[in-house]
């Protein structure tokens, strides 16, 4: 109940500012949205420029099918649209708030904490800014986390309804707006290759569909406005907070897509490959693609910048909560985000003292400045987890159990593994559904990628094994377990650790593979029949207990 009077609290809070204040009811973008699709039906859609109460004329920038979806709101009472889009933003935000949490695998308490995010979410910058204009942004999201989550769940077949259904949505959004496009860079990184190819799918369908019913306003905007950065606004103007952005504010003057800009980007995209390779969860992933989007786009306002609010999310409960320094991180986010460093520096600027220009060029580069630290602090902590330290010179020396130190790294056991105050076990859940076991495919390291486990990690300090496994499968799959009896031999890691497997029963929720690359079930018989090199080595002496325990299974429930 406080959660739910905490977040009705801070809406109306947002309702009365949107009443008294004039940026508050300044809804340009709507305005664009809803007048200038009008003109979809004369084919003046992108000859209207709106004028009202904005420091700029703004032209309708976005592509001919989002005038056929915006088109219903010029038919609409004004009041009521503004009334509405507001409400519906409220609504989508607390959605997107959901989904982020249950890809951080969480599966009770979800819409507590979702409307204890969603409060304060309101009046961080871009999220405000969106609010004030009116903006589509937190609808796009909501698409983009949708698409994720009917896809964590599939093993990546060009028939999964979830790969389908996703791809599908991120083109038609990439339809409406150009920038959900960079979403398909998700499939491709989470090894889903299909999806990326339903959306360009869906994309040149919408494409092909408005030049069939509309050609002229799609030739035009296809064949002359497309990439005209400056037809969205000032590309220099301190809001947009691109690469683009930045590097001509430092520089003086535009870059355009020029070697300046071409460097940066170059620069921001070796940076998102290799936190792309430090992040192995579904969410981590579609946020590095989503930031380096944010990065390379000629024109990424502040309230585009939306997608702080998952990653805020991703560092508090999800796999970022269990690196080293995430909370720093977190906290420089929370003042980036919750001050509004460019709408401090625009204000000073209208209203004095205005700063000089060195100032608005260094601190006007908040947001790319916070994404480069945000991704390198990825690789640094990443790379420090996967080259975990060993005192063992057995592992050093025999590539075998270099294999095992890396598996127990996947258990989460060789972080800190010199650590004298935490227990020495790891745990491996075999959660049997009738006549099947749950494996999981690695994601990370390179060595082991590709190859199947199951799931589990380090037992904390006052955990028993049965906590331990609980925890680390809500963490990694998404679902709750019961732990029962243990099965097989426990194994012995590196730097003294040690390996036990238990058998789980589900209770409640559907595993997800939110840290690996796909989960699978086995039957016995298809046990038997896989290669033990597709296996990681601590558990492939397992694997015969595994299939007695299935015919166990099997015969018990016959009888």
């Amino acid at each position: 109940m406080l959660a739910t009077a905490f977040l009705a609290a801070s809406i109306i809070a947002r309702l009365v500012w949107d009443t008294l204040t004039v940026n508050g009811r300044n809804f340009v973008d709507l305005h664009v949205y809803r007048d200038g699709s009008a003109g979809l039906a004369d084919g003046s859609l992108y000859l209207f420029t709106y004028a009202g109460e904005t420091d700029f004329a703004l032209p309708f920038t976005y592509p001919p099918f989002a005038a056929v979806v915006l088109y219903p709101l010029s038919l609409i009472p004004w009041d009521i649209v503004a009334v509405g889009w507001q409400l519906a933003t409220f609504a989508s935000l607390y959605a997107c708030v959901v989904l982020a949490l249950r890809l951080t695998g969480r599966s009770t308490g979800v819409h507590y904490l979702a409307a204890l995010w969603t409060a304060p979410a309101i009046w961080c910058e871009p999220v405000r800014v969106t609010l004030d204009y009116g903006q589509i942004n937190i609808f796009l999201m909501l698409g983009t986390l949708l698409a994720i989550y009917w896809a964590r769940r599939t093993n990546g077949s060009p028939g999964d309804r979830g790969i389908i259904a996703g791809g599908v949505l991120i083109g038609l959004m990439a339809g409406i707006k150009l920038t959900p496009a960079v979403s398909g860079l998700w499939y491709l990184a989470a090894r889903r290759p299909w999806g990326a190819l339903w959306a360009a799918v869906s994309f040149v369908g919408t494409v092909l569909g408005c030049l069939l019913l509309f050609p002229e306003v799609t030739r035009t905007y296809y064949g002359t406005l497309l990439g005209d950065a400056d037809r969205i606004g000032p590309v220099e103007e301190v809001m947009n907070q691109s690469l683009r952005g930045t590097l001509s504010r430092l520089v003086g003057f535009d870059v355009g897509n020029g070697w300046i800009w071409f460097v940066g980007v170059l620069a921001a995209a070796v940076v998102a490959f290799f936190a792309w390779r430090a992040v192995s969860d579904l969410l981590g992933i579609l946020l590095v693609v989503q930031f380096f989007g944010l990065l390379v786009s000629p024109i990424s306002w502040a309230h585009h910048w939306v997608w702080v609010v998952p990653l805020g999310i991703w560092l508090v409960h999800g796999a970022g909560a269990r690196r080293p320094g995430a909370r720093a991180v977190f906290a420089m986010w929370v003042v980036i985000a919750g001050l509004g460093v460019p709408w401090v520096l625009r204000v000073l600027d209208e209203y004095g003292p205005q700063p000089a220009d060195a100032v608005v060029a260094v601190f006007g580069a908040a947001w790319p400045i916070a994404t480069f630290v945000t991704m390198g602090w990825l690789i640094a902590t990443r790379a420090h987890r996967d080259a975990g330290p060993t005192d063992d010179p057995e592992a050093a020396a025999n590539p075998e159990a270099a294999d095992n130190h890396e598996a127990a790294d996947n258990h989460e056991a060789a972080a800190n593994p010199e650590s004298e105050d935490r227990p020495r076990d790891v745990v491996a859940a075999a959660v049997i559904d009738r006549d099947r076991v749950l494996l999981a495919q690695r994601a990370h390291p390179a060595a082991l990628a590709g190859k199947w486990e199951l799931p589990g990690g380090r037992v904390e300090s006052g955990e028993t094994h049965a906590q331990a496994l609980v925890r680390e499968i809500r963490e990694e799959l998404g679902a709750e377990v019961e732990a029962g009896d243990g099965i097989g031999t426990p194994v012995a890691l590196p730097n003294g650790l040690t390996l036990h497997a238990y058998r789980a029963r589900l209770r409640s929720g559907t595993p997800a593979a939110l840290e690996h690359l796909e989960m699978r079930w086995f039957t016995a018989a298809e046990l038997r029949a896989l290669d033990a090199e597709d296996v990681v080595p601590a558990d492939r002496g397992w694997i015969p207990d595994l299939c007695r325990a299935l015919e166990e299974t099997r015969v018990r429930d016959a009888g």
